[in-house]
């Protein structure tokens, strides 16, 4: 905790300094645009001050000056925000958790590309790389449950990437420490009528541990004509990766030698994935907007490698060879109208999803689901909004082409309600209270083999996940800087998760996921940005984790996986002709992913400190380089069961980036 109460004190400390300069409210630079306007507050397009929950708005430029090497490493410098990277710096097999839902948070975190789903149907993460960095615009994160606007698994928040359509030429280029390397270009073009881009990447790492390398390609186009009948825009997305994953070690491997590949279990995957997108936006009158948006997406996950394991003293080895294939297309049709100062949003999501395996198990879901959004400005600097939404889900289940199809329906609804005060030009106060709820998705509705991890039955006992939150967020600006204090409470019943022992089927003892529990999070978040002089700027947060297990034999312990305090701290010293950046990110203790009654050793806390340089070469050339983890330090942010996922150590990566 020395390292905590250091940061702590840095933190208050930059929270009382002063000087009279102006800085953007979403970044350290300050930049033309301090009120972003962001439509994952309410679906609306509106200014991020007028929304009644919190978002951030992370621009293009905001990326670049971080020098992160993809999304993910991106996120995970964000507060409010956890990030788990197993298998190095490309973010294969990451997971993002958006308000510290824990060891399932990826699963309770809603991803969207340009306001449409990604996330798949099986427990399987968000392939981020199938979105190239350069094709991106913004990101915008909503910091509160979204289950009245976007619908199951909203219940920690939203994350919406927002892809570009500009008429920049660029190309970045990067190389790092363990073989890294990358390309990622982006071509735009733009007419009276036309509007669009090429973007295309390709990365490759050999990885810091041994049976790690990998490497990522994909690919997006978008384009969108605008005429008297509306605006139509086609987005085509692709992506492929193949890596060789190194498992994880025990605690005496770890000790010996964290790089070395797991003795049990180090498989190969190759995963692609496409998407075609279409949406249709037409103005009807002045204030009304008619909007359909179309999309298929597919994926397909294959894995192939031995698992080793012991029974009676005896070592066992099952090669596994296994297909995963995704599909889904959806239908989101969304009317938006304004009545006097009041504006309104009407729409529907219907979609239809597959997954299936190469041995003939199967899950086919069906969803249908309406909402309503209404937002009225009171007066006296006061806006209330309110939401609704019903959904319904039918699932057909087949364990094997020769096994009967079994089916279950399920139907869940969301409410919202949020005002925002704006009391003076420089203080606004948000609060709301609304509920989520999130389905099983298709690998949890199954009983398996304990050892083996074979399927057996539909685990008949499985009920959806829900939430209930109220959030209160104050915020302050001065001349130099602003200061923002936000709480969450968020609590959850029928928390799905990993349970090791869930009786037998037949002769064969099984796991599988099931209700484990109802939990409790309490979150308090502060943070601050300052300009403390015209070349040296700041940015510092702090967030406060209390999340416990409400019920059952464990009630009262610490939720596995979520950290009690969160420190981050970011530096930039500006001169002439390049920049200095400095970041500190401290992480505290965490308790191990299933281990309810904390049985195992904690995974230890950690401060990483990230060293950073850029410059100008030219107009047109622009380079930064890093250093990361710069002390070197061995540490791990997963680990299960004592299973350990080693992270990265120190490395040294150079970014040359050239507008065309």
């Amino acid at each position: 905790m020395k390292n905590s109460s250091l940061l702590m004190a840095g933190v208050l400390t930059l929270a009382v300094s002063s000087h009279a300069q102006s800085i953007d409210s979403t970044g350290l630079q300050p930049h033309e645009l301090t009120d972003p306007i962001v439509i994952s507050a309410s679906r609306v397009p509106q200014p991020r001050s007028a929304g009644s929950v919190v978002v951030d708005v992370i621009s293009r430029q905001q990326i670049e000056q971080s020098g992160a090497s993809n999304v993910v490493e991106f996120l995970d410098s964000v507060p409010g925000l956890s990030v788990n990277r197993l298998y190095g710096r490309l973010g294969i097999d990451a997971s993002v958790d958006v308000g510290y839902m824990g060891e399932a948070g990826s699963q309770n975190v809603l991803i969207l590309v340009d306001g449409q789903r990604v996330n798949s149907l099986d427990s399987s993460g968000v392939r981020f790389a199938q979105v190239p960095m350069s094709s991106i615009e913004r990101i915008e994160i909503r910091k509160a449950g979204g289950g009245a606007l976007y619908g199951e698994r909203a219940q920690g928040g939203v994350i919406n990437i927002i892809t570009r359509a500009d008429a920049t030429k660029e190309v970045n280029l990067a190389l790092g420490s363990f073989g890294y390397r990358k390309a990622d270009g982006y071509l735009g073009f733009k007419t009276d009528d036309f509007s669009g881009g090429l973007s295309l990447m390709s990365a490759h790492s050999d990885g810091h541990r041994q049976h790690s390398d990998s490497r990522q390609e994909s690919a997006q186009f978008r384009i969108s004509h605008t005429s008297a009948l509306g605006k139509v825009s086609v987005i085509a997305r692709g992506f492929e990766e193949t890596a060789n994953l190194p498992g994880s070690l025990t605690r005496d491997e770890y000790a010996v030698d964290p790089k070395k590949a797991s003795s049990s279990y180090a498989p190969h995957t190759h995963r692609t994935g496409n998407s075609l997108g279409i949406k249709y936006d037409r103005a009807i009158g002045a204030d009304d907007l008619l909007t359909i948006d179309v999309l298929q997406q597919t994926s397909k996950d294959e894995s192939y490698g031995t698992y080793y394991y012991n029974v009676g003293g005896t070592q066992f080895g099952d090669y596994s060879a296994s297909t995963i294939t995704n599909k889904r297309i959806s239908v989101n049709p969304e009317y938006r109208m304004k009545l006097g100062v009041a504006q309104f949003v009407f729409g529907g999501e219907f979609s239809s999803a597959d997954a299936n395996t190469d041995s003939g198990k199967q899950v086919h879901r069906s969803s249908e689901s309406a909402y309503v959004q209404a937002m009225r400005p009171m007066g006296y600097g006061i806006t209330l909004d309110g939401g609704a939404r019903t959904q319904r889900v039918h699932s057909d289940f087949q364990k094997s082409t020769t096994e009967a199809q079994t089916s279950s329906s399920d139907q869940k609804n969301s409410v919202s309600a949020g005002l925002k005060a704006q009391l003076s030009e420089a203080t606004s106060v948000r609060v709301g209270a609304l509920t989520g709820f999130r389905f099983a998705n298709a690998d949890e509705l199954y009983l398996f083999d304990r050892n083996t991890f074979a399927m057996l039955e539909i685990n008949p006992n499985l009920h959806p996940m829900t939430t209930r939150e109220y959030f209160l967020q104050a915020e302050q600006k001065y001349s130099n800087g602003k200061v923002e204090a936000h709480y969450r409470n968020i609590k959850a019943q029928d928390e799905i998760g990993y349970q090791a022992i869930c009786g037998s089927v037949g002769t064969t003892l099984a796991s599988c996921n099931a209700n484990l529990y109802d939990t409790t999070r309490s979150i308090f978040s502060l943070a601050s940005e300052w300009l403390l002089t015209p070349s040296l700027s700041v940015k510092a947060s702090v967030d406060f984790i209390n999340a416990k297990i409400a019920t059952g034999s464990n009630a009262g312990n610490r939720l596995p996986m979520t950290p009690k305090e969160v420190i981050r701290i970011t530096a930039e010293q500006r001169f002439q002709d390049f920049s200095l950046m400095a970041s500190s990110h401290y992480r505290g203790n965490l308790i191990q992913a299933s281990d309810q009654s904390f049985s195992n050793p904690l995974i230890p806390s950690r401060n990483l400190i990230d060293l950073g340089a850029k410059t100008q070469l030219s107009k047109t050339i622009s380079m930064s380089a890093w250093i990361r983890n710069l002390t070197n330090k061995n540490y791990y942010d997963y680990a299960s069961g004592n299973g350990i996922y080693p992270a990265d150590v120190r490395g040294f990566y150079l970014n040359i980036k050239a507008s065309l």
